[in-house]
């Protein structure tokens, strides 16, 4: 409609001109420089970790079993709490085990007065089988008797310290210090030696804990590669990462790997050792058991938002001098935190651009915003 009106009141040159003046003008639009975070490539000894998911035991988790049948009539402890060796947890109905006691006790005296009176029979038959006055035949049965009679006793002893044994079943205290879990029992409840019902409660020693870790079949080829030294590194430098991401400040031991590769998951088993002195790992904790590996002296390292990635070819953009980007080809070795590694491509002190989303060619016109990347000093 403003075309129809213009040729109303302009002639027909003053419009073409005015047509070709206007693309000149849009033509000459200059676009502003793109505002490009940028970063310096670092320099410095690297350490390699490798993180593994991981579960915490306590140093020794014992279940309380019930060793003798009856009624639980005590239970002295408060579950969750810590705590010492030898202290009465439970107390179990000893009416039937008392009884049991007294009368052993007088089997046993029963049979210690049968002893005697054995052994007075002998001592009478020997002399007056020595006079012939009675036969070997008499001499026999009564040493005989006396020795049965000893047996007896013997006998009689044991079945007595047997029952005295399973009354002090009837007080289950605690093997060791250590953290109480939740009673499977109350007061009132029957327990037995036997089925679900022999477990009581579980005890926990957290003084120092165990960490238990599984690492796949390629890991660990690579691992057994390492030279002894290295093995002997990684062994005593441990670190736990807890699921609020904070580091544990006391470092670990590995204990033992497990004889064999579990066929059913390709894994094989780590455990190891932590102090735990403020007791703040407990059993069933989920962690992550951070390893030092190796360390690679004067890596050069750049932020892994700063590689772009096309199937094999990995790229940076690098800052030149007149503020351009130009794409260079580079080799990432491995990745240590926020950064990575470059093999091959790159030097310290060489600036590349965290482009992101953006649509950049090399030929783009930027402005550096120079940007410090703390996690690589870190690291």
């Amino acid at each position: 409609m403003h075309l129809t009106l213009l040729k109303k009141v302009l002639p027909a040159g003053w419009i073409f001109s005015f047509v070709v003046f206007s693309c000149s003008q849009k033509a000459e639009v200059v676009m502003p420089p793109v505002q490009v975070n940028v970063v310096k490539a670092v320099q410095s000894d690297v350490p390699l970790y490798e993180d593994f998911v991981a579960q915490v035991y306590g140093q020794a988790d014992v279940d309380i079993r019930s060793r003798v049948e009856g009624w639980i009539t005590s239970m002295n402890f408060k579950e969750g709490s810590a705590v010492k060796k030898g202290a009465l947890l439970y107390v179990i109905d000893d009416i039937e085990y008392k009884n049991r006691v007294d009368r052993q006790a007088s089997e046993l005296t029963r049979a210690k007065t049968e002893l005697v009176r054995s052994e007075n029979e002998l001592n009478r038959v020997r002399p007056l089988t020595e006079l012939n006055a009675l036969s070997q035949k008499d001499l026999d049965n009564a040493v005989a008797s006396y020795e049965a009679a000893k047996a007896h006793v013997s006998a009689t002893e044991a079945s007595l310290q047997n029952a005295k044994v399973e009354l002090g079943y009837t007080r289950v205290y605690a093997p060791f210090d250590g953290i109480v879990g939740i009673s499977n029992v109350r007061v009132g409840d029957f327990v037995s030696r036997v089925g679900g019902t022999s477990v009581l409660t579980t005890i926990s020693s957290v003084d120092g804990v165990r960490v238990r870790f599984q690492i796949s079949e390629r890991e660990y080829l690579r691992i057994a590669k390492m030279t002894q030294e290295e093995l002997s590194s990684a062994r005593k430098n441990v670190q736990l990462v807890l699921a609020d991401g904070s580091i544990f400040p006391e470092k670990g031991e590995i204990n033992f790997a497990d004889r064999e590769i579990d066929p059913k998951t390709g894994t094989l088993t780590i455990e190891a050792s932590f102090p735990n002195p403020k007791g703040l790992l407990r059993p069933g904790l989920f962690v992550k058991t951070r390893i030092l590996l190796s360390t690679v002296t004067d890596a050069v390292m750049i932020p892994q938002r700063a590689v772009f990635q096309l199937q094999h070819l990995s790229q940076v953009y690098m800052v030149t001098d007149s503020s351009t980007l130009k794409a260079i080809s580079v080799e990432p070795g491995p990745k240590a935190g926020d950064g990575w590694i470059i093999k091959k491509g790159l030097k310290a002190g060489d600036r590349v651009a965290i482009v992101g989303t953006a649509s950049l060619t090399p030929s783009t016109k930027i402005e550096v915003i120079e940007q410090k990347w703390p996690e690589a000093t870190q690291q």
